[in-house]
């Protein structure tokens, strides 16, 4: 349908919409990328929030984003890259279910909503992704494997960063100590 095939669009872009994909209470508007698609306007004066967003905003520090994932069978290796796959076999999970590291411990992500193989995350983006948005050493592994649904029957995650979100989000301030 014509829906499906837009929120298709909107979730390999990584563009969260709507009170289900952004709740109002549970989130942070920079946790919805708002800060780097243009929504907040850093210099305007007085609305709900402000403080904690502009605190956010000058240390520079957001830990977790709404990415775009892509789910597969965790029998297979995960993508290469975001992509739909209109005969990918799994079932799109309930939103709000907690995304693990398999073998591990620790909450990096939680699904959001999705169609077929591709959906939305809130992640903690130095758990599943590459990117390292503070001076203290990145998490990451290329090895591991995020699992939605439980350890063993559930499904694999794996987050990308889009280009036009990588190229937005800014590197970590290095602190110079004073001795």
């Amino acid at each position: 349908t014509g829906l499906e095939a837009y929120n298709i669009r909107r979730y390999i872009r990584g563009i969260p919409e709507g009170q289900q994909e952004i709740p109002r209470d549970d989130v942070l508007p920079m946790n919805s990328n708002f800060d780097i698609m243009g929504g907040i306007d850093f210099k305007k004066g007085c609305y709900v929030g402000q403080e904690l967003t502009i605190r956010t905003h000058h240390t520079g520090v957001v830990r977790r984003r709404i990415l775009p994932v892509s789910l597969f069978p965790l029998t297979s290796t995960p993508p290469e890259k975001m992509g739909y796959d209109a005969e990918a076999e799994v079932e799109t999970p309930e939103p709000g279910q907690e995304i693990k590291i398999q073998g591990k411990r620790g909450k990096p992500g939680k699904w959001i909503n999705g169609v077929g193989n591709v959906g939305l995350a809130m992640c903690r983006l130095e758990l599943m992704t590459d990117l390292q948005v503070t001076g203290e050493p990145s998490t990451f592994s290329a090895e591991d494997k995020f699992v939605v649904g439980g350890e063993q029957e559930g499904l694999g995650v794996k987050a990308f960063v889009p280009d036009w979100m990588r190229s937005k989000i800014r590197a970590p301030k290095l602190q110079r100590r004073v001795e």
